[in-house]
């Protein structure tokens, strides 16, 4: 199964945003209703079947039908309207809306606007109602079991970690229509295929200090059991002045991993063969999806991932690095975080004649 999480820039005319505009013209003939939770009038989990959505209409009829349009009273106008709509073809259109839409507040946190939809739902940023801090909402709008296993999996992954390469989490909320939520820090700064899409092919240096801060958190991570399991441009979050980088997105992660343990998904060309196969991840797992993402930073695009293109100005002791991340075996790559860390180190005197790049910045 591939669960590939695309990230969104608000402006950009994508598919999600091209449907929302339909369901909005859609929205005419309903200016008032598409604005209400029409599932929660009629009782009913937004993914009811047509069956039940008619079974609570007749059902709430009979409590309600035959009263005065009074206020605080829910009408048979009201009732009839939401039936009408969950029962027919403005269903889908009415869904779409209400996505597209940021509104209101999701437990203590008021949405500010989308960053990113993935395969089970949408982040937003948002601030603390009561004290106003910026904070990271991942929604999970999609009510499966398996969903719920992915976004709690998520939750623990991270629960008592604190490291300046993670988010911090906040809560898991479970909310009125059955979905939950994701409550964790803001972290500020643009991702790695963010800064990739802005600078091209990033300076090998550059890449190598980003490479670094990631082993840092990895190594972290390994000790407490975690394997990331996404590692990819769209979940590494990059703040090019202080150099910090933050790994993002824990939900094909996996906890103190066992023969037993399958993978719950995968990203087409960064995730390695085991991933795919739906076998055991190991730390080794997450160092060629790092050696992957050094290929796309280092060509520039999705294209040099593909080729696993090396640039031919590349300094040997860099190349011979990413190859040892990138074998197919993953008991032929390296196996401690430590180990490929201090590894770097010496790859980076070999081929720049130091450890430390200055805090140089991307536009230098």
């Amino acid at each position: 199964m591939t669960y590939n999480f695309i990230t969104c820039t608000i402006g950009i005319e994508t598919p999600e945003s091209f449907h929302s505009k339909r369901a909005a013209m859609a929205a005419g003939s309903h200016p008032t209703a598409f604005e209400s939770d029409l599932y929660r009038r009629l009782g009913v989990r937004f993914d009811a079947p047509v069956e039940v959505i008619n079974a609570a209409y007749t059902a709430l009829m009979k409590l309600h039908g035959p009263r005065a349009m009074n206020d605080g009273d829910i009408t048979a106008k009201e009732l009839g309207e939401a039936k009408a709509i969950l029962s027919g073809r403005d269903r889908s259109a009415y869904d779409a809306y209400r996505k597209s839409s940021v509104r209101g507040t999701i437990g203590p946190y008021r949405l500010l606007h989308r960053v990113a939809e993935g395969g089970f739902g949408t982040t937003y940023k948002a601030e603390h109602v009561l004290v106003g801090e910026p904070s990271c909402i991942k929604h999970c709008s999609e009510i499966s079991p398996t969903a719920e296993m992915i976004l709690k999996q998520e939750t623990k992954a991270i629960w008592n970690l604190r490291h300046y390469g993670i988010p911090v989490m906040r809560d898991l909320l479970k909310l009125d229509d059955g979905s939950y939520a994701l409550a964790m820090s803001w972290v500020d700064g643009l991702t790695l295929q963010q800064v990739v899409e802005q600078h091209g092919r990033l300076d090998p240096e550059h890449v190598a200090w980003i490479t670094e801060r990631i082993l840092n958190t990895l190594t972290y991570l390994h000790h407490h059991g975690v394997v990331h399991g996404d590692i990819k441009p769209q979940n590494i979050i990059v703040q090019d002045t202080t150099h910090i980088v933050v790994l993002v997105d824990f939900g094909l992660s996996v906890i103190k991993p066992s023969a037993t343990s399958n993978s719950k998904g995968y990203t087409d060309l960064f995730s390695p063969p085991e991933q795919v196969a739906g076998t055991t991840l190991i730390p080794g797992s997450d160092f060629y999806s790092l050696g992957m993402t050094m290929l796309y930073a280092l060509g520039g695009g999705y294209s040099a991932v593909e080729r696993k293109d090396v640039p031919a100005s590349l300094p040997d002791p860099m190349c011979d690095f990413i190859k040892s991340l990138i074998v197919r075996g993953v008991l032929e790559r390296p196996r401690y975080a430590e180990k490929v860390f201090e590894d770097l180190k010496r790859v980076r005197m070999r081929s720049f004649g130091r450890e430390h790049s200055d805090m140089r910045l991307f536009t230098h």
